[in-house]
């Protein structure tokens, strides 16, 4: 065959491609409404899709999740509803940037949910099914009006070309476009990323087994099994997103941010039995309290039902969908993690940055985010309602309406977290003083829903410590001060080293922002206004993580800049110098090892814990079976609260109302008390609160607090020995439940 014959050939079978699949009046861009720019387009109206059109599918997927359908289902209907509805229906009505598009409308949508669910329960019309019927009337009234003034969507258009996608002829199609591409060299050489990352997947996928079955190393699941592989599956896929940026493939980048979420978070979900993090299940208890009593938990339980939203929207998602909460935990970190680097995106492009710099933003914001804040929580939460407030707020100077659409993503975020919102509030008023953003009254409504929320829930937020004192040193300070085993003391050293560079890279890319005339004071703003938290508040030894996750979105739209102007340093053409094709080459470089580096410490610090923070099926399941057979005043003891969560359950509402230690463990008593221990004194004093009890206390160990209490070094190896020989041979104490993670001690009287 000649070579024009095959020229030919290619070009008949992209002419049928693009006539099956892109019709000509059929446009790939954002949902018009009001913030349509080009008004005076001849396109009809009906043949694009429009935000009121999406309000309507949404509206639609909701109300079909309210139906007998298998529960994965409906989880996906609702979750169309949760994340697209409601900001779709805004966004019809009130015209914004579209670069400001991927960040407000998820962000409004659940900001809307959000609002809804909390006012159902402080209004005692707690009632999930009725109020989801509601809101999707609401959506589809909303759409009926704007079609009224606007025009109907074009219906038989819309199904011809439905039909034209499913038909045989299309997939037909679909197969020969996908062997073209997969055969012709001068394709795949051009794909050379999308290749990378292919290899990336097929490399991570047989390595589940072995990383299912790793044994304990201190060192953390990248040195255990088939860990290491972890390792070059995410040097590949940044090698991928770089030569990808390199060339300018934008749809490659995006895939490549989204295999490095699969590697790096949802790994965790297919290898694990059940969510991990010993404190993941505390929240999750409480979302169990309002699934199976339809109201919060007292005050004086704890103080997440003074700030409950996160856990009412859970319950609201569960009730409708039939969902567990156990399960919609367990995937819980990657679901966050797409969404947030929407957000980051769209943040980005609202800060003037192109496509391309910020997905690089999207990228670096995921491989530095090492804290493990994105469990199931209300933080993690909290945080995506805070950079689409950002989004917003820095479209202001673009027009007025998107300000006054950030107060409602800022009013979902007041009641959802103690923290977030004070930091938020204190980065807005340098923006709006500043005018960085506008109005500069905006602060006015945003202070009196922050000050108007806290002024009565004061009595119970003081015994907490509002302010600690002025010793930012201390307040940095880490809740483990031990010094503990040498991959313990490696893994500090990594979250240190990881951080500190974050930080201070980002300082630096503020200067070149600044001596190039680049935009830096409000990204400097957001990367370092959180740095003020620690000037009086420690937050209970965790601060210094909800600095530098604060910090995070910031921190990247000052280096990205920076970091592409190295990526990107090119030789001069007029007669390069060595000297300059060496410079060149050495930035590119130190930009290439950087990423690699970032993204391969950012591993190493999240998974780092790995052996102390798993949690199995079994022992959740022995330690809800605990909380429900036993009595108010029941004790649940251990050595470290880790692999037995008793406070999983809406048990756990009447069993801290009879005692508000009943689940503490004994670490938690401070270092005076694990000094020396154990003592015969302190062992005597265990038997004697036991024996005067007149309700069961359990004694627990378990393989994680066990490697725990050695990997922290709390206490000698030979301590835990003795202590467990200790309950071994004291005839007061029997083993009430045993596998190969946990035993169970029950006291018993003699």
């Amino acid at each position: 065959m000649s070579r024009s014959s095959t020229e030919s050939g290619h070009r008949s079978l992209g002419d049928l491609r693009h006539k099956l699949f892109v019709p000509s009046d059929w446009t790939f861009e954002w949902p018009v409404g009001t913030t349509d720019t080009a008004a005076g387009t001849t396109r009809h109206a009906g043949s694009r899709l429009r935000y009121a059109d999406i309000a309507v599918l949404a509206a639609g997927s909701g109300l079909a999740s309210m139906i007998a359908l298998p529960t994965l289902v409906r989880v996906v209907l609702l979750t169309v509803l949760l994340f697209f509805g409601p900001g779709a229906a805004i966004l019809s009505w009130v015209r914004i940037p579209r670069t400001a598009v991927p960040a407000a409308l998820p962000i409004l949508s659940i900001s809307v949910v959000t609002l809804m669910v909390s006012v159902a329960m402080w209004g005692y019309r707690w009632s999930p099914r009725m109020w989801t019927l509601w809101l999707c009337l609401a959506l589809i009234g909303s759409s009926v009006l704007w079609y009224r003034k606007h025009g109907r969507p074009d219906l038989p258009e819309w199904i011809a070309r439905i039909r034209a996608v499913v038909s045989p002829t299309s997939r037909a199609a679909a197969i020969a476009s996908t062997k073209f591409v997969l055969t012709d060299r001068d394709t795949l050489r051009r794909n050379v990323a999308g290749l990378i990352l292919a290899l990336a997947f097929f490399l991570w996928l047989p390595m589940l087994p072995g990383l299912e079955r790793a044994t304990y190393s201190q060192f953390g699941l990248l040195t255990a099994g088939t860990g290491p592989g972890l390792v070059l599956c995410m040097v590949l896929i940044i090698a991928a997103f770089l030569i990808a940026l390199r060339r300018n493939q934008l749809r490659t980048m995006m895939v490549a941010i989204g295999l490095a979420i699969v590697v790096q978070r949802f790994t965790v979900t297919l290898i694990t039995s059940a969510p991990i993090y010993d404190w993941t299940y505390k929240h999750v208890a409480v979302t169990e309290f309002v699934l199976d009593l339809n109201r919060l938990a007292p005050s004086g339980v704890d103080i997440y039902s003074e700030w409950p939203s996160f856990f009412l929207v859970s319950a609201w998602f569960q009730h409708v969908t039939g969902y567990d909460t156990l399960s919609l935990a367990h995937v819980f970190a990657p679901m966050i993690h797409v969404v947030l680097a929407a957000c980051i995106y769209g943040l980005a492009r609202v800060m003037k940055f192109t496509k391309r710099a910020a997905i690089t933003a999207a990228m670096l914001a995921e491989v530095i985010n090492w804290v493990g804040q994105d469990y199931y929580s209300p933080q993690a939460w909290a945080l995506l309602l805070a950079v689409g407030f950002l989004a917003l707020l820095m479209s202001s100077h673009l027009t007025r309406s998107a300000a006054f659409l950030s107060i409602v993503p800022f009013a979902a975020l007041v009641p959802t977290h103690q923290l977030t919102p004070y930091w938020l509030m204190a980065v807005t008023g340098v923006l709006l003083v500043t005018r960085r953003a506008k109005p500069w009254w905006l602060m006015i409504p945003l202070g009196v829903i922050l000050l108007g929320y806290l002024y009565p829930r004061l009595p119970i937020v003081a015994p907490y410590g509002l302010f600690q004192g002025f010793d930012p040193v201390q307040n940095a300070a880490s809740n483990v001060q031990e010094e503990g085993v040498l991959g313990k003391q490696i893994t500090s050293l990594v979250c240190r080293a990881l951080s500190g560079g974050v930080f201070g890279l980002a300082f630096v890319s503020a200067i070149y922002a600044w001596r190039t005339k680049k935009t830096f004071w409000a990204p400097m703003v957001m990367a370092f206004g959180s740095i003020m938290l620690l000037a009086g508040q420690s937050y209970g030894g965790e601060a210094i993580f909800r600095v530098y996750l604060y910090a995070i979105p910031g921190c990247v739209l000052l280096i990205t800049p920076l970091f592409l102007a190295l990526f990107d340093r090119q030789p001069s053409q007029d007669r390069p110098s060595r000297a300059r094709r060496l410079t060149a080459r050495t930035a590119v470089a130190v930009a290439t090892a950087g990423a690699m580096g970032s993204a391969v410490l950012g591993l190493q610090a999240y998974f780092g814990l790995w052996p102390i923070v798993l949690e199995h099926r079994d022992q959740i399941d022995d330690a809800r079976a605990v909380a429900a057979q036993s009595p108010s005043g029941t004790a649940v003891t251990m050595l470290y609260s880790s692999g037995y969560p008793a406070r999983s359950t809406s048990d756990y509402g009447r069993l801290t109302e009879a005692n508000d230690y009943w689940d503490v463990p004994l670490y938690a008593l401070g270092p005076e008390y694990m000094q020396g221990f154990p003592t015969p004194e302190k062992l005597g004093q265990i038997d004697y609160n036991a024996s005067i009890s007149d309700t069961p206390t359990y004694m627990v160990l378990t393989r994680q607090s066990l490697e725990a209490m050695h990997y922290y070094g709390f206490v000698p190896d030979d301590a835990v020995n003795r202590f467990r020989q200790w309950l071994r041979n004291n005839s007061a104490w029997s083993v009430r439940y045993q596998d190969a993670d946990t035993i169970v001690y029950q006291y018993r009287s003699r």
